[in-house]
């Protein structure tokens, strides 16, 4: 009679329990659910009370939350009570409803007010079964039940043994799994490239990088994936997950990059064989751009997984935004200059230009300044911005490099040697394949100070600066052999002084 006496008080006890249990807030309703399912305050008759009441059974409105608390578990969402609204009337802005969301990274678990009352909303309890297979796929048991439950469930350094076993296991499939997979990502890399499409890149090791990154990326990938099956306590898993979580997503955006510094390498050779030479321009431009917004979207999830508010650091920017544009307008029209450069297309790569202050080869135009190699063999680096307003000449797109000077010879050579002269001069330089005969001019055009002068006008078919220095060098040399033959003198600087008697 005692032991149904207590029995029954016990009963009531729980019952009074749950029925006063307090829903009003998201607050209360995430307190009664997973404080009563911690092991010290294990009481999940009270736990149910935050599932929907569509599920009628309790056992099954227990196991729902028993299962919902190791998804949050499993998934490394530890909530932080702090954070979460006291509000009986709490409106979600984002949607303008009465719900709550207990974490951005897993928008399917979210409370709503039904009545007077907070609780997990319906298609929460829709989606456990997927959430749970996702974060479970192997089950919650699958090391525990390795070992006998007489050795496997002793505690050692306060986890349990199967759990330091379950550690082991999965290190050793993860350095399996990143062997195995670098082996088969390898093989098919050069197998593809070098034995079927007969493919030849500059260095084979960015195979082996690649490989590498994805080895990497499902090696942890696989870990992420049995982890949480190890059941180590909220707080631990949470950070365990999140730096795997963050691990990928550089590892991803490392693969990424990867693959897309090999794809330049392949088309590189067809970009080399086009007649343009904008390609070859816009190649580096293209490539530094498309690694630039890797990186952003990489740290922009990296910064997510750590819960770091993305919208309050860019409201933050917003604020400081004119500071940042007077700050970086030199940039901005930089970067302006670049495009309008490669639009308009004053010059190519391999033109020698001659602007303000500075000439010489165009070697790259960057996203901020243009290099330009100049005779003297040092580096000139031009700001696109004042580039783009700058009188360009250039001298790579001449049809004919005009060469004009003065052949000066002695006074007191003949009228009919300095004709003769003129006319073999002009046949002589007319010889040369790489002279455009019909524009050559050879002519008596001044007395000068000290000689008499002969202007030569020529120009010449060839595309390069060192062809045409040595056209020029060959030019001379025909000139004096000539001069010589017809044994006339070239005149130098001289002063006759006459004394008047």
């Amino acid at each position: 009679m005692k032991q149904i006496f207590i029995a029954l008080f016990t009963l009531c006890l729980t019952a009074s329990l749950v029925t006063a249990q307090n829903l009003s807030s998201p607050y209360e309703a995430i307190y009664t659910h997973l404080y009563n399912l911690q092991k010290d305050s294990y009481n999940p008759e009270i736990s149910q009370q935050a599932i929907p009441l569509s599920i009628e059974d309790p056992e099954k409105r227990m196991e729902v939350a028993i299962h919902l608390k190791q998804i949050l578990d499993g998934k490394g969402l530890y909530i932080y009570m702090d954070n979460v609204p006291k509000q009986t009337d709490y409106i979600d802005s984002t949607q303008n409803a009465a719900v709550y969301v207990l974490d951005d990274l897993e928008p399917r678990i979210y409370l709503e007010k039904t009545g007077d009352s907070w609780r997990y909303s319906q298609e929460t309890i829709d989606r456990l079964n997927v959430m749970y297979g996702e974060v479970f796929p192997f089950g919650t048991k699958t090391f525990s039940r390795i070992l006998p439950a007489s050795t496997g469930n002793k505690h050692l350094f306060g986890l349990y043994v199967w759990q330091w076993f379950g550690l082991l296991v999965l290190s050793a499939l993860g350095i399996f799994f990143y062997f195995l997979v670098n082996k088969i990502i390898n093989f098919i890399l050069h197998y593809a490239l070098f034995r079927k499409k007969n493919i030849k890149l500059e260095s084979e090791t960015i195979l082996n990088k690649i490989a590498k990154a994805f080895s990497l990326f499902v090696a942890f990938y696989t870990i992420s994936k049995i982890a949480p099956s190890l059941q180590f306590p909220p707080l631990i898993l949470q950070y365990i997950v999140k730096s795997i979580a963050i691990l990928l997503t550089f590892l991803g955006a490392a693969f990424v990059i990867r693959v897309f510094n090999m794809a330049l390498q392949l088309f590189k050779p067809h970009i080399e064989k086009t007649s343009s030479k904008l390609d070859d321009q816009l190649l580096p431009i293209a490539s530094k751009l498309f690694k630039i917004l890797v990186a952003i979207i990489t740290f922009s999830i990296a910064l997510k997984q750590l819960d770091v508010n993305l919208t309050a650091i860019l409201a933050g920017l917003s604020i400081g935004g004119l500071a940042l544009a007077l700050a970086s307008q030199d940039t901005v029209k930089n970067f302006i200059g670049t495009i309008t450069i490669l639009l308009d297309h004053p010059f190519e790569l391999g033109d020698y230009i001659i602007i303000s202050g500075s000439e010489g080869t165009v070697e790259q135009v960057g996203m901020r300044a243009t290099r330009i190699r100049t005779p003297a063999q040092s580096l000139a680096y031009i700001p696109n911005g004042e580039l783009s307003n700058m009188i360009v000449d250039n001298l790579g797109l001449r049809v004919y490099r005009r060469w004009r000077w003065n052949m000066g010879v002695e006074y007191g050579t003949k009228p009919e040697v300095l004709r003769e002269l003129c006319i073999r001069a002009k046949e002589t330089i007319n010889e040369n394949s790489w002279v455009a005969d019909e524009k050559t001019t050879v002519t008596v055009s001044e007395l000068g100070g000290s000689s008499i002068n002969i202007f030569v006008n020529i120009f010449l078919d060839i595309k390069s600066y060192d062809a045409e220095l040595a056209s020029k060098h060959e030019l001379i040399l025909q000139l004096i052999t000539l001069a010589e033959e017809m044994k006339v003198e070239f005149a130098f600087p001289t002063q006759t002084l006459h004394i008047k008697k």
